[in-house]
């Protein structure tokens, strides 16, 4: 349990590294949501493909540390638990709108 809450908070300080999101207008050169979004789907993909690697090299006995390993798929995991329950919560605001009567 305690590793999965020290995942999470590794999880959101990622999220909260990323840049403030701002709307995108011709005078500057603000970030959109969009873009936070794809840099952050780019990030758990880097995790997900290094904890991948990391298997293979432990199986291959190229790496001796499993402690690292372990650490690469739990952080892996732990990051696409929070992309999916961020997903959840944003397809349950748009149902929730399209509920809405205008």
């Amino acid at each position: 349990m305690v590793d999965k809450l020290n995942g999470l908070n590794i999880g959101i300080n990622q999220l909260q590294r990323l840049q403030p999101v701002t709307n995108k207008t011709e005078s500057t050169n603000s970030v959109s949501f969009g873009d936070t979004l794809k840099q952050a789907l780019n990030q758990v993909n880097k995790l997900e493909n290094e904890s991948s690697k990391m298997g293979k090299l432990l199986a291959a006995g190229k790496i001796d540390n499993l402690h690292d390993v372990v650490i690469a798929g739990q952080k892996a995991s732990i990051a696409v638990e929070l992309t999916v329950q961020v997903r959840n919560k944003a397809v349950e605001a748009y149902q929730e709108v399209m509920r809405m009567q205008v």
